[in-house]
């Protein structure tokens, strides 16, 4: 089974379209409503889903919200439980994008907006988060937004009295233009935090005290990770890119895999199997390929929004 979130954006006229939907190995829609939605939740713009146990969270973008929620339930059923992290408790958190656990007790949270990740330590149920202390690489670098992680090499956005942390430590930020470009995809793995800097073209990685360890060659429009049997994959642009995971975490080298291309390619998940399923946001639609990446029948075409994550359960 396949989880998606959607870009959102008009929640009045497409209700079902800002919630979870669920869908089947052949692509075919279980259900529009993954999510139970309490009074004063909006769920629009949702990012980020991530599942530990029988907990689900999900990131809501909305300028509104600005939410790590969390949910309980299995199947394609879950109750809302309360929001785990919110900009009301971390001012850092505006327009939050992606999120990632490690194995010690810590959440990770991209918001595009401040263009930072910030920490947050996770309480014994699993159920909020607050912010951690300041990563220790960046303690006597200047003042920073509580639970600062990754800083941003341009500050005091929107608002925060943030310190300005040079690039390559420091992410990249472009507000020119209508669009904004900032950090995106995160993930926890081999002890280290692997970080999408869009602007820059390059994921970069911090060690667990928030050390610059390396960043990528640069690549084509990096958004989205996901991590399979060892190596790392980033979408954005037409392709995919991959490397194996360097140990100890350092400079590492991308490649785009052959023959292997999605129009403005997304959010990504892995099967048991090795099944990569890839969204396109613009074609509306997801593809499945097999382990060797060749294309595999998948039914969901024509989606009624632009699919942002995928979680294969």
């Amino acid at each position: 089974m396949l989880f998606v979130t959607f870009h959102g954006g008009h929640p009045g006229k497409h209700p079902h379209r800002n919630n979870v939907h669920a869908y089947d190995k052949e692509g075919r829609l279980i259900t529009p409503a993954v999510l139970e939605q309490p009074g004063g939740v909006l769920l629009d713009e949702l990012r980020g889903i991530y599942r530990v146990g029988k907990l689900l969270y999900v990131a809501v973008a909305n300028r509104t919200q600005n939410s790590l929620l969390c949910y309980r339930g299995s199947g394609t059923q879950y109750r809302f439980v309360g929001r785990f992290a919110s900009r009301e408790i971390c001012r850092a958190i505006v327009h939050p994008f992606d999120f990632t656990f490690d194995a010690r007790g810590f959440c990770y949270l991209s918001s595009q907006d401040t263009n930072l990740v910030t920490r947050l330590r996770v309480s014994a149920d699993g159920e909020t988060g607050t912010p951690a202390a300041i990563a220790p690489a960046l303690r006597a670098r200047g003042d920073f937004a509580p639970g600062t992680f990754v800083a941003s090499s341009v500050g005091r956005l929107c608002r925060l009295p943030t310190t300005a942390v040079p690039s390559p430590i420091g992410l990249e930020y472009s507000g020119t233009g209508l669009k904004k470009h900032s950090v995106r995809g995160v993930v926890w793995v081999n002890r280290a935090l692997y970080v999408v800097d869009e602007p820059a073209s390059r994921v970069k990685l911090y060690s667990g005290a928030g050390k610059f360890l390396g960043e990528s060659n640069e690549i084509d429009q990096p958004v989205h990770l996901a991590v399979h049997h060892g190596s790392l994959f980033v979408s954005g642009g037409n392709r995919v890119f991959t490397a194996k995971l360097s140990n100890p975490p350092g400079n590492f080298r991308l490649a785009a895999i052959a023959g292997l291309r999605v129009k403005n390619g997304g959010g990504m998940a892995f099967s048991k199997k090795g099944r990569l399923y890839i969204a396109s946001r613009t074609e509306r639609k997801i593809l499945k390929f097999d382990s060797d990446f060749r294309p595999l029948p998948f039914g969901c075409h024509n989606l009624p929004d632009d699919p942002e994550f995928l979680l294969h359960l």
